[in-house]
């Protein structure tokens, strides 16, 4: 029943659209039903997302990605035939041809084209409404002329008016609403086609980008770099152009045909001055407009690649915080980001100078056109008579809101979105991973599970490109090398069996995740061919474990049916059984973005138990033991490894570090991207050359002799206030019983309700001047519109006199004084308006920046990257382009519309009559759209940002969900989120055409009654009406019949949009980290000298709600010793680094450092003073591997050399192109992991600080250069006070003390022949290494 009831609850409402009449969907009436949300008693409410209907199929994810397959499918068929035309053409005349662009696949012709299918019905609508438009003009004409004459044809000309603005009516709202539909379609399926593509992409891409950049300089490159902040600005700003391109690129072809419509008609009315004034605006205002829309998409072309670069290098900085705050880089980020965006926001003014005199022009052509048609028409002999003076100025304004706005709107729109879709198109033509997995058959080895053979891969190739250069060569490097090629294998040959474990080995960098990848199918052959049974199936747990956000459990079934029995002995098997007795929700803990919820080690096991969970026939494990104690790796070795993969027939292929486990199992030695031997772990020793030692083996014996129930109680840290029982937490939980605080925490905050006025007035304070400013545009708004009133009171005048005072110099000097006035200050507004909001947009966007780099690291651990990059791409976006445009056409119109009014309620008072109940009406229809239409936006602004973080995150885990056969269910996981967005989306233009009608309506019932009262006023003659004022009121009501319903829905608009002002103010005012800098930092300006550190009761937890993560810490070190911090995993050694970098801040307690309390220095005098080597090696993309490790350029190229070497990289760096100068790819994905912890091991020597902080440096590289390094950490750090995080004992069991750790409290602390000696929780981790290590580990410890 209770389950029942959640379903029902969770049932939307039938869509209004489906259900609705023909005179429902003829005048809006159905759009109200999503604004009319009552609760049972009566009462309304704000709408909830829940109330919204379902999305339509036609605007479904997957119906628009199916039609944009279709359309870009078809015509890639048509651009083939076009170019097999073309070669049929060059055979012929036996010579080469220019190749005909028609021969090229191109996205803005299938645009284009289905554009013009799907929309050809509003084609003879528009066609209509055009015809009305000068209808009604010209009877505006003829009814100032019965007024003249009093001939009665009044009633007449009143009614074509009211008649061909009824049609006008309905022809603007339906275009407007058709076109607006299918150009959020068009957004979807542009946005679903770009996920679908993300999910094809080549997982090494950036890695191959930089091998190209490196070694075909001269060459240009066709082929696209997904960085992720490309592809997330592509799918935040890119796919905008849709909308306005649709909304007005029909008018590209109605504007010229209704301009000779209107040529001929105004030559008619007034002659040939008409033509004269006309060829202004065609000749001179025209092309003006084109050349600015010229100069619009060339500029946004350029603002697009730099705010890509910013949004990078913002997704760097949030991506790595802990190591960009660790470092003390803060500073540095923020100034590079600041740099780019004054590049930004230099072409942004660029564009805006030429939107704001795009905007000016608008507003004064009618009246500078008019102008000078009438002093034309009077120096040719002409008369001005109101019908005249009227018509023209109405015929000139509807040719002007043509040409000038819709034309230019639409030639603005369609050149956006040109240099939009070229660069969806580009991207969509990144090279896609093409692997061709043969099928082993009955005579290749049945009973092989894979075969390799004679595979070569190169980083930057597939097979096309490289077959014909590389061939059948005998040295492949070599060719490579000549032919720019970077090579990753070369000339692997080997055979997987089923029911067998093979460990691959060798030293950093050898090419073991090369080869991973190649099994997995992430990595394809140039040259030589991976085959598979047929029938099998594999699962990848790669290197660097990709966590999605979401629940533990959603992790690890990725998709998979639930099957409690096997998700248990899975869970159990892994170790993760105590850790969710831990976790505050157990299996339904969300564990943030990138997992930032949990240790290192519980990443680990998560990624392992989904590759267990798969039941996939061959397990690629690429070294998923370096991240956990020696007690968890047997477990995870043994219980796992063995128990669920080998002894159940499994293909296991286990790359590790951790020989202790080789036993008697087959080895292959990697080296230099070969396979250097194949056969026992004592055999690849011997042929390493002396880059392997042996190591003591673990023997299953061993694990046997640990009881079931402490080997899965040791597994993790378990906390038992939370469960007495560690198999409680896996009873399946029900959704329905997560905690709220847990979700709420992880969920994106919103304000409801009104967007406060505390927003509008922050907004005015980042402009300069702040509320002066905002005085004096008010002022320069009420000045122009002022005068433009006064310009057409004058010219009605002037057509009331007679002919001979109508050629007087003075009544011309003050009509051309006035038209100069409204031209000088059209500019002086429109140039000040969008220099102001686009200054007031630069400031919160900086301020902004440096908040977030100095937030708590708290806000990072529960906002998603996505969710942050959004505010720095489509909030940011929306306050640099669309709100200063916005702002200003609502003031425009704003005070056009009170100045129309105000012009008809004074010539014709009757109409005050019907005021007071429009009044009624419009306070009614705007207040339950504003507050509607605010919360869709705040909703449409929330459903955004999962659709980015999801692109993100697809795009970083992409190897693991292909590998792991879980694209259709990231597919389906976007096509929920993505439809939610549309579901907003479409509700908000449904309720926009709802407004709009209404306040249209509204105005053409003003019209009507304006009309016929004047009629009847004057037939009655009980007032006396000049017709040239009544020229100037009916004139004016005519442009509201577009203006007003413009002006409410830009009011509203105005609001929206104000919405992303408040959400980047929200991310401006986060709680800031202590000051980087105080005064107490020069009185220990030598500060640390010795580098003694006394931990006091300290007491640590993550955030506030969570449990304390350290509990009363008390311990001494003193300065040049090396302590090793060893415990289970989660126990809080990692808290413990990130409590003496205060990345947290102690609860209770202190940590003396010198003697100082490190709470009272400034962040950057304290983190400068700690080289630090943070568990998860982080390397900034973009960036050259000098900037990497030295971002300040303190040092010299000897010192980066000196330090390289110490790290055992020198070799590795050498050998790259442009060595220190190479590029490092996006998230340092051309360096292996290994790899990556020894550069940030080089930087951290180059600092030489009195205190070293290792949290597991060494985790994934071998025992060789795990020796190595620590000789380099000792040479480089003489006289230093050494802190080692450390699972691996053997790296540690030399230093001066050992301290251990475990639930958050200090377990022992002492020297390791002491602990040994003591028999307790450290001599029990030293037995858990095994016999043989055991022995040794004890043998080191006396010395």
């Amino acid at each position: 029943m209770a389950a029942a009831r959640n379903e029902a609850s969770n049932e939307r409402p039938p869509h209004p659209f489906v259900h609705a009449s023909p005179l429902s969907k003829l005048l809006f009436i159905w759009p109200y039903s999503l604004m009319n949300k009552t609760h049972p008693d009566g009462s309304k409410h704000i709408i909830q997302e829940s109330d919204l209907p379902d999305v339509l199929s036609d605007d479904s994810s997957k119906v628009n990605l199916s039609a944009f397959q279709t359309m870009w499918n078809d015509e890639k068929a048509r651009a083939a035939k076009a170019m097999e035309m073309h070669k049929q053409r060059c055979r012929t005349s036996k010579k080469e041809l220019k190749v005909p662009s028609s021969a090229y696949p191109s996205l803005r012709r299938a645009f284009v084209l289905d554009f013009l299918k799907t929309l050809w019905f509003v084609q003879p609508i528009m066609g209509l409404a055009a015809v009305c438009k000068m209808g009604q003009a010209v009877a505006l004409g003829y009814l100032l002329q019965s007024f003249e004459e009093e001939n009665g044809k009044g009633y007449l000309w009143a009614g074509v008016m009211v008649a061909t603005g009824f049609v006008v009516l309905m022809e603007h709202h339906h275009v407007f609403f058709w076109t607006w539909r299918r150009g959020m379609q068009y957004r979807i399926s542009a946005i679903a086609a770009i996920y679908d593509k993300s999910l094809k992409l080549k997982s090494t891409s950036s890695v191959e980008q930089l091998a190209v950049s490196h070694l075909k300089k001269d060459t240009k490159s066709s082929k696209s770099s997904a960085t992720s902040g490309k592809v997330v600005n592509i799918a935040t700003n890119d796919v905008e152009r849709f909308l306005l391109a649709t909304l007005f690129a029909s008018h590209i072809f109605w504007a010229p045909i209704q301009s000779v419509a209107i040529l001929a008609v105004g030559w008619l009315v007034i002659g040939w001055a008409f033509a004269a004034g006309f060829g202004l605006l065609i000749f001179f205002f025209v092309p003006l407009q084109f050349h600015l829309s010229k100069k619009f998409a060339i500029l946004r072309g350029r603002i697009a690649h730099i705010t890509d670069d910013r949004v990078t290098q913002v997704s760097q900085a949030v991506s790595g915080v802990r190591v960009m705050k660790m470092a003390a880089w803060e500073d540095n980020f923020n100034e590079r980001i600041a740099s780019i965006r004054k590049a930004e926001v230099g072409q942004i003014e660029r564009v805006n100078r030429y939107r704001a005199l795009n905007e000016a022009i608008f507003y004064f052509c009618n009246v500078l056109i008019s102008v000078v048609i009438f002093l034309i028409h009077i120096a040719s002999g002409g008369l001005l008579t109101p019908r005249t003076v009227f018509t023209t100025m109405v015929l000139v304004n509807i040719a002007q809101l043509e040409l000038t706005k819709h034309l230019s709107l639409g030639v603005m729109g369609v050149s956006e979105c040109y240099v939009s879709i070229g660069r969806i198109q580009k991207f969509l033509e990144s090279e896609e991973l093409e692997n061709e997995i043969g099928v082993l058959n009955d005579g290749d080895g049945s009973q092989y599970a894979m075969r390799v053979t004679n595979v070569i891969c190169h980083w930057n190739s597939t097979r096309a490109e490289s077959v014909s250069t590389i061939g059948e060569t005998d040295d492949a490097a070599s060719e490579a090398i000549r032919t720019g090629l970077v090579v990753a294998l070369d000339k692997i040959n080997i055979e997987f069996s089923m029911g067998e474990l093979t460990c691959i080995i060798g030293e950093v960098g050898s090419g073991k995740s090369a080869l991973i990848q190649m099994l997995a199918g992430e990595l394809p052959p140039s040259n030589g061919m991976l085959k598979r049974k047929q029938g099998t199936t594999i699962a990848y747990a790669p290197q660097d474990p990709w966590i999605m956000d979401g629940t533990v459990r959603e992790n690890i079934l990725l998709g998979k049916p639930f099957d409690i029995d096997f998700y248990n002995s899975i869970v159990i098997a892994c170790g993760l059984n105590v850790d969710f007795a831990q976790l505050r929700d157990g299996e339904n803990t969300i564990v943030g973005d990138r997992g930032v919820q949990l240790s290192g080690g519980q990443r680990a096991r998560i990624a392992l138990a989904r590759a267990f969970y798969r039941d996939a026939d061959i397990l690629l494990l690429d070294d998923p033991l370096s991240a956990v104690d020696s007690k968890v790796g047997r477990l995870l070795f043994y219980s796992a490894i063995q128990d669920l993969g080998i002894k159940k027939g499994k293909s296991v292929i286990l790359v590790t570090h951790q020989h202790q486990f080789t036993g008697d199992f087959r080895c292959i030695l990697m080296s230099a991207g070969s396979i250097a031997c194949i056969g026992s772990f004592e055999q690849c020793v011997q042929e390493s050359k002396g880059k392997m030692i042996l190591a003591f083996q673990n023997k299953e014996s061993e694990m046997e002799d640990i009881p079931q129930d402490q080997a899965q109680t040791n597994a993790s840290d378990s906390a038992p206030e939370r469960s007495p029982n560690a198999f409680e937490a896996l009873e399946p939980i029900d959704d329905s019983t997560k905690s709220s605080s847990n979700k709420n925490e992880h969920k994106e905050m919103s304000n409801t309700g009104i967007v406060k006025k505390e927003t509008f007035i922050e907004y005015l304070k980042a402009m300069p001047g702040g509320s002066w400013t905002g005085f004096l545009m008010l002022m320069l708004f009420i000045v122009t519109q002022g005068c433009v009133l006064a310009t057409i009171a004058v010219v009605g005048v002037w057509s009331n006199l007679p002919g001979e005072q109508q050629s007087s110099w003075g009544i011309i000097s003050i009509v051309i004084g006035l038209v100069l006035a409204v031209c000088v200050f059209a500019i002086v507004r429109a140039f000040l308006s969008f220099f102001f909001t686009v200054e007031a947009s630069k400031r919160l966007h900086d301020q902004m920046t440096r908040s977030v780099l100095r937030s708590k690291i708290e806000f990072f651990d529960i906002n998603p990257i996505g969710r942050i990059l959004n505010r720095f791409s489509g909030d940011v976006g929306s306050n640099d382009d669309q709100l200063p445009s916005t702002l200003f056409d609502f003031l425009v119109v704003a005070f056009l519309v009170l100045g129309a009014l105000v012009s008809a309620i004074s010539v014709i008072p009757i109409t005050l009559v019907i005021v007071p109940p429009m009044v009624w009406y419009f306070a009614r229809v705007r207040s339950t759209f504003v507050s509607t239409s605010r919360e869709l936006k705040r909703m449409e602004g929330l459903a955004r940002s999962p659709i980015f973080a999801m692109l993100g995150e697809s795009l970083s885990g992409i190897a693991t969900i292909r590998s792991n056969g879980s694209l259709e269910y990231f597919q389906q996981k976007f096509r929920v989120l993505h439809d939610a967005h549309a579901r907003a989306f479409f509700a908000f233009i449904s309720c926009s055409r709802w407004l709009g009608f209404r306040m249209d309506s509204l105005m053409f019932i003003f019209l009507s009654v304006a009309s016929f009262a004047a009629v009847i006023v004057q037939e009655q003659q009980l007032l006396s009406i000049s017709p040239g004022i009544l020229g100037l009121a009916l004139s004016l009501l005519i442009q509201l019949a577009g203006l007003f319903q413009w002006c409410i829905r830009q009011s509203a608009e105005v609001v929206n949009q104000m919405v992303a002002v408040e959400r980047v103010i929200g991310f401006r005012d986060l709680a800031p980290e202590a000051p980087l800098s105080n005064n107490f930092d020069e009185k220990v300006s030598d500060w640390p000298s010795a580098g003694e550190i006394d931990v006091q009761s300290l007491s640590v937890r993550y955030r506030d709600g969570l449990p304390l993560s350290l509990r009363g810490l008390s311990f001494q070190i003193k300065g040049g010793s090396r302590v090793g911090v060893v415990g289970r995993t989660g126990g809080g050694k990692s808290t413990l680094v990130q409590s003496l970098l205060r990345l947290l801040e102690a609860e209770e307690g202190q940590i003396l450092i010198d003697g100082v309390d490190i709470s009272k220095l400034g962040l950057h005098k304290l983190r400068r003073g700690i080289s630090v080597i943070p568990q998860s090696p982080i390397l900034y993309g973009g960036c050259t591997l000098r900037e990497n490790l030295d971002p300040f350029g303190y040092y010299k190229d000897e010192e980066i050399i000196s330090a390289l070497e110490d790290v055992c990289m020198l070799e590795a760096i050498s050998s790259l192109p442009l060595a220190l100068d190479s590029l490092v790819a996006d998230g340092g994905l051309n360096f292996s992991v290994g790899q990556r912890q020894l550069l940030c091991l080089a930087r951290a020597i180059l600092r030489k600080n009195k205190i070293l902080v290792l949290d597991e440096p060494s985790a994934n590289v071998d025992s060789r250069t795990d020796k190595l390094l620590q000789e380099a950490v000792s040479k480089s750090f003489q006289g230093a006070t050494i802190i080692a995080v450390a699972h691996r004992l053997d790296t540690v069991i030399g230093y001066d003390k050992i301290l251990v750790l475990g639930h958050g409290s200090v377990l022992e602390y002492g020297t390791p022949h002491e602990l040994v000696e003591k028999g307790g929780d450290f001599a029990s981790m030293v037995l858990d290494t095994g016999d043989e290590m055991a022995s040794l580990l004890r043998s080191k410890a006396k010395k």
